[in-house]
């Protein structure tokens, strides 16, 4: 659903690649080093790229915890940090009334790239996608909100039409637009047996339609 990463980016463009925190088993050190192959090609030099970790309402890394997550070449070639609730932009408000308040250097970046794993979630329907964004880089009184449809029975695992809570989330992309994804699923040894990349819903659903397989 879109053009390759390369094409979708310029020199002068301040890129983030947002990836999962160390609760998540997303192998961040095997995804990051090819997404950024793809920047160098498209001329983005490594001090426009951030790497951010998707916190959401969990607490901060150390920096060896950093490096274990992305390896220590890509932690020594480009900026990475953790999301922080305290420092964020509000861009709106969804129709369920979630605020979209977005971690500041995400809201201002030119380029956003989220990365990810895909599984069954238990009131989300499924990971990944949009979901690097909101809960990944949201204030809690955001992620508060969208959560709080858990409740519904349409919030369920291996639904996605419908599902209030999904369905929130994907809309965070109209205030704070998703520009790529790199989503895999792991098999039960937490090794990548499938990849999608591409439109924050079409390439995620197409992840979602291999896990069912």
């Amino acid at each position: 659903g879109t053009e390759r990463l390369c094409k979708l980016v310029s020199p002068n463009h301040k890129v983030v690649i947002i990836t999962s925190d160390i609760t998540r088993p997303f192998p961040s050190y095997k995804v990051i080093p090819s997404i950024l192959d793809e920047l160098r090609a498209a001329g983005v030099h490594y001090e426009n790229i951030t790497v951010v970790f998707a916190l959401g309402s969990h607490r901060a890394h150390t920096r060896d915890e950093m490096c274990k997550l992305v390896g220590n070449e890509v932690f020594n070639q480009v900026r990475c940090i953790d999301s922080a609730p305290s420092d964020c932009v509000h861009l709106g408000t969804t129709s369920r009334g979630t605020p979209v308040d977005i971690f500041r250097p995400v809201a201002e970046a030119d380029v956003r790239i989220c990365i990810g794993n895909i599984e069954y979630h238990y009131f989300a329907g499924y990971s990944g996608g949009a979901k690097a964004i909101m809960p990944g880089v949201s204030t809690r009184a955001a992620i508060q909100a969208n959560h709080s449809h858990m409740v519904l029975k349409e919030a369920a695992a291996g639904r996605l039409s419908g599902n209030p809570v999904r369905e929130d989330i994907d809309e965070v992309a109209k205030f704070c637009p998703i520009d790529f994804i790199v989503n895999v699923v792991l098999n039960e040894k937490k090794e990548i047996i499938h990849c999608v990349s591409g439109h924050y819903i079409k390439a995620h659903r197409a992840g979602c339609t291999f896990l069912d397989r």
